[in-house]
């Protein structure tokens, strides 16, 4: 599995026909398989996701996020959402995302939707939620904004996030994230790029010629930044949906939609040890703490079912052709000697760092958990894990030139064979 510079995760199916165990179990090793560490649930304010939905997600060390998608609930409604907040905090929920797109007119009942004081109605709504969801030690996470929207999302979550601070809620503000659509409306990658400080003349609705706005790719860096004018700081986001088009249907090309899903997949994708030698820099900085991508968004692109086996091809061949062509570009091996170790979403094994500690202190090998930076290295130690170094991508890996050896499990094994060695 490919250490990724930026977390990446996956929302998961909303169509019932995938809800069954079989189908998860298949998916959540899927979705951990392309080195993803988040999956993404969407859940209703009346009923709860599946127990067994979060036990595979977790048995395949990857992070449950659940998505309330839903129009936030009134107060009167708050404690039967707050009992869903408690059983997903106990099932290993961390973060949850309140309400989708409330700066659209269509996500609110027409009660809701007044200019004059829609922030303040949005707020009465979201901080009942997110004061609980902290005491239940749960980041909540602001509602994605549509970029540009009936309301502007700029102007949305500035108003919301000085709504915060002007009522001293700083135990929220202190653990909030904020979240933002990756869509591309057909545009470059680059698109708005750098933010405001970069395209300073382009106000709300107002986009002079020349200039560049947030509806793109980098919506991200726009809310970030105003959010950090509001209140003084900057928030960590988590990117949603990211290389949806954002278009509707009708002239949504699947083509180039998915060749955008696959770019930014790869620009996820740089390891920070390899950024001199590929001649790329990292996409994001660090307050970036997830970039996802929506299953249900690739299979409307494919305009078919999206199978187990075309969602690898997707993604597993990307991986392919970033390792092998980097190792070529470089034309020889830059490591003598690379450790490859399995990472999970809760860190690095204690156990397995024992286990190989022989290995470390004899033969000092580089060490690392990226199969991109293996495939700078003459020779290769893996230590075995089916899920993460599947054999599909440890061959990919001896395609590049380097000599693979698959580690015993077993402690004492490893320092037999170092000691025989």
């Amino acid at each position: 599995m490919t250490k990724f510079t930026q977390e990446i995760g996956f929302a998961y199916f909303k169509t019932p026909k995938y809800q069954v165990n079989k189908h998860i179990t298949s998916w959540m090793k899927a979705i951990r398989e392309v080195g993803a560490s988040v999956v993404i649930y969407e859940s209703a304010f009346d009923r709860a996701v599946s127990e067994d939905a979060f036990i595979i997600a977790l048995e395949n060390h990857l992070s449950p996020i659940v998505h309330f998608d839903a129009e936030l609930p009134l107060a009167r409604n708050f404690n039967d959402v707050a009992f869903l907040l408690d059983v997903y905090a106990k099932w290993g929920v961390s973060h949850v995302i309140f309400g989708d797109q409330p700066n659209v007119k269509s996500s609110w009942q027409k009660a809701g939707w007044h200019y004059e004081n829609l922030i303040d109605h949005f707020l009465d709504r979201f901080i009942p939620l997110a004061n609980h969801a902290v005491r239940n030690g749960i980041i909540p996470v602001f509602a994605p904004l549509k970029p540009g929207g009936d309301y502007w999302d700029t102007a949305f979550i500035e108003l919301a996030l000085i709504g915060l601070k002007r009522r001293r809620l700083e135990s929220i503000l202190e653990h909030l994230m904020l979240s933002s659509y990756g869509y591309t409306y057909n545009k470059s990658l680059s698109w708005g790029k750098g933010g405001p400080e970069r395209w300073s003349s382009t106000k709300p609705y107002q986009t002079p010629e020349g200039q560049e706005d947030q509806i793109g790719f980098h919506n991200f860096e726009w809310v970030q930044a105003v959010g950090e004018r509001a209140i003084g700081k900057k928030l960590p986001i988590l990117i949603f949906d990211a290389g949806n088009s954002g278009m509707t249907s009708l002239v949504q090309d699947s083509e180039s939609s998915i060749k955008a899903t696959q770019e930014i997949y790869d620009l996820c994708s740089l390891n920070p040890g390899l950024e001199e030698m590929s001649g790329r820099t990292a996409a994001f900085d660090e307050s970036v703490c997830w970039c996802t991508f929506s299953l249900d968004t690739i299979e409307n692109a494919l305009n078919r079912q999206l199978a187990v086996k075309i969602f690898l091809q997707i993604f597993k061949n990307q991986m392919k052709t970033e390792v092998s062509s980097k190792a070529e570009k470089q034309g020889q091996k830059m490591i003598s000697h690379y450790l490859l170790l399995p990472s999970y979403a809760s860190g690095v094994s204690d156990a397995i760092l024992n286990k190989v500690r022989p290995i470390i202190k004899h033969q000092h090998p580089t060490v690392g958990f990226s199969l991109e930076e293996a495939a700078f290295a003459k020779r290769v130690s893996v230590y075995p894990d089916p899920i993460i170094f599947s054999e599909e991508q440890l061959s990919q890996l001896r395609s590049t030139g380097s000599i693979v050896e698959v580690l015993p499990e077993s402690g004492i094994e490893i320092a037999t064979l170092i000691l025989n060695s």
